[in-house]
């Protein structure tokens, strides 16, 4: 599954809560930026710079998978960082989905802090099970998938009733839903929204069901079928989907481009045009998508 982009959404929408979950000391309000070190020609999407100019900028590494180097480079760029900063003061923090996935490479492990999700999760679940962090990262640490199934329902309803701010809500909404269409890789647009709708009927009141609903109303027009009705799975072969594709973009931005024409000709599988897909419906402009 798709992880590291997703968790740097939910962080970025509101840094509190990496600092919730790790225990770190909270230094107040921060942005999450994306800093270009031009040395090494690497762009981390992970540092938090906090207002107060005498707090620390973290540097901050998603790990869903083993790097044995991950260390490293999270030392190198905690050093163009100070440097790029005037000397201010950084720290690094590693959050590893796993313990299994933490190399422990001396001596950087004892300058950078590791911290492992799951375990993070666990306890955070213990002491507020129904915190929107707990349920938005089901979908990728519940193994069971008949269970997660049954769950989903509950831990959207979570997520959508938490005390958080909008901006922040919708982030995790929209997680939630690329998480469960990733794990359910096998299912359509529209048995996600089956599974998500059977407890929650005002899930077309929000951004992913309008999301889904839009897909649908176009598809729905194109078989002649009746207006409004969710369809959200596109049929068809390659060809078929990159033609809807262009007919949405069309629909969304205007008249495309020949580049942009040429780029979503080029598309090779039907997951990458739905996931393009997905991104045109809710997004403001061509130039926001996201090609990988």
């Amino acid at each position: 599954m798709r992880t590291d982009k997703q968790v740097y959404s939910i962080f970025s929408a509101n840094p509190a809560w990496l600092f919730e979950l790790t225990g770190l000391h909270w230094p107040g309000n921060c942005q999450w930026k994306s800093v270009a070190f031009k040395a090494i020609e690497h762009t981390s999407d992970g540092i938090l710079y906090p207002d107060a100019i005498d707090k620390p900028l973290v540097v901050t590494e998603i790990q869903a998978q083993f790097d044995p180097y991950i260390y490293g480079r999270v030392v190198s760029e905690m050093a163009l960082l100070q440097r790029q900063e005037s000397n201010r003061d950084v720290q690094g923090i590693i959050l590893f989905f796993e313990a299994n996935l933490d190399p422990r490479i001396r001596p950087w492990c004892n300058i950078v802090q590791a911290f492992y999700l799951d375990e993070l999760l666990s306890d955070l679940a213990r002491r507020a099970p129904e915190h929107p962090l707990v349920a938005v990262f089901q979908p990728v640490i519940l193994a069971d998938e008949e269970v997660l199934e049954k769950q989903a329902p509950k831990y959207y309803n979570y997520i959508k009733n938490s005390d958080v701010p909008e901006h922040a809500l919708q982030a995790l909404l929209d997680v939630y839903v690329n998480w469960l269409e990733q794990r359910f890789a096998r299912y359509g647009k529209k048995e996600i929204e089956d599974m998500l709708m059977g407890a929650l009927p005002d899930l077309r009141e929000t951004q992913s069901g309008k999301d889904l609903m839009l897909l649908g109303k176009i598809e729905g027009k194109r078989e002649g079928k009746v207006e409004g009705k969710i369809e959200g799975k596109i049929e068809g072969k390659i060809e078929g989907k990159i033609e809807n594709l262009l007919l949405i973009m069309e629909a969304k931005f205007g008249r495309l481009s020949q580049a942009v024409i040429q780029r979503v000709s080029a598309l090779d599988s039907c997951e990458h045009v739905d996931r393009i897909c997905l991104q045109v419906v809710r997004l403001e402009s061509v130039e926001a998508i996201d090609w990988t």
